[in-house]
């Protein structure tokens, strides 16, 4: 059955002479059960994904891998770090973001063990540069209706909550793995094909992709702006099961199953298509307007940003939020009865 929650990168993968097998063979799996199961009718699947599958592995653990060590994101830090003051107007609206990170409310509320002091994970934003007209002191003469750009960002979402540093990377790469798988299914999906039984495949295909995409099975958490409810994953899996089966009752040729596994090795050969990460540098005053001049007094910040091949983007950066920051959800009960 496939597992939304199982952990891919279970243990460190790297070794000093390579991949270990077993984490090859376990992503291989994980990209057929993720996209089209019949796959494995075709001899020797295993070997025609394995080099493949290696690839994405080792393209998604350096991914993640070279994300900077994660920063204390408090109201305390603050003052002293460019990079909140940069994301956040205040300290009051930094506490009014920690109070809408559903995945850590989430988070909290599934633990079966002592609560951790430090929720380390990935906190994720749009960024928008916005030209508006300004004021503009040059020398001793105030200049207006000067073009600036002013940079915003908004939608925050706090991605992979973890007790660890580790534990969140682990995750990040396992969410990344499966981004890629999504996006082998949607090329599947959108295949065009003669036979008289596509489109009833590629509905079914279609479905599976939107149950993966309900039980935040990739990365789409972190690259859209969409606050879900709390999947019930167990019926999110039975679902995909009984597709799988009807998937498994046409009577295909074995080109069709060429082309899914044509998608599937494809995708996986190239992840950088698919997801890949750059720097952007940034300098911005106080206003949060953007300066475009390198010799001013402002301070360089360097951001990272990952980006899809289908045109998602988001800034990122790695965090740690104290267990103490996080407000209390609000008991909406007990406000109504104040009303009574």
């Amino acid at each position: 059955m496939l597992r939304f929650l199982s952990s891919l990168f279970t243990t460190p993968a790297e070794r000093t002479e390579g991949l270990d097998e077993a984490l090859i063979e376990t992503a291989i799996e994980r990209a057929v059960d993720g996209t089209d199961r019949r796959i494995r009718a075709i001899g020797q699947y295993r070997k025609r994904l394995h080099q493949p599958a290696e690839r994405a592995v080792t393209y998604v653990i350096s991914l993640v891998d070279a994300l900077p060590a994660p920063i204390e994101i408090s109201p305390r830090a603050f003052g002293a770090n460019p990079f909140l003051r940069t994301f956040f107007v205040s300290t009051d609206h930094l506490r009014e973001v920690f109070g809408g990170f559903k995945t850590v409310r989430d988070y909290l509320t599934n633990l079966t063990g002592p609560v951790p002091e430090q929720i380390f994970g990935l906190l994720s934003m749009d960024m928008e540069e916005r030209k508006v007209f300004g004021v503009e002191l040059v020398g001793d003469t105030l200049r207006r209706d000067v073009m600036q750009v002013t940079v915003n960002f908004f939608n925050y979402r706090y991605l992979g909550p973890a007790s660890s540093e580790l534990d969140t990377r682990r995750e990040l790469k396992k969410r990344a793995f499966d981004f890629l798988i999504e996006k082998a299914l949607e090329r599947i999906a959108g295949e065009q094909g003669k036979r008289r039984e596509l489109d009833r495949q590629r509905h079914l295909l279609k479905q599976k992709l939107a149950a993966m995409k309900t039980g935040s099975w990739g990365l789409d958490a972190m690259l859209t702006d969409l606050e879900r409810q709390h999947p019930d994953l167990a019926a999110l899996e039975a679902e995909i099961e009984t597709i799988d089966g009807e998937l498994g009752q046409f009577h295909t040729d074995n080109l069709d199953l060429e082309e899914s596994l044509a998608c599937v090795v494809d995708t996986l050969s190239h992840p950088a298509a698919w997801l890949a990460s750059r720097e952007i540098r940034l300098r911005l005053d106080s206003m949060g307007i953007k300066i475009e001049d390198s010799s001013a007094a402002s301070k360089e910040i360097v951001l990272t940003e990952i980006f899809s091949g289908t045109g998602e983007r988001r800034i990122i950066l790695l965090g740690r939020i104290a267990r103490a920051d996080i407000p209390e959800p609000r008991d909406l009960w007990r406000e109504a009865q104040r009303y009574l």
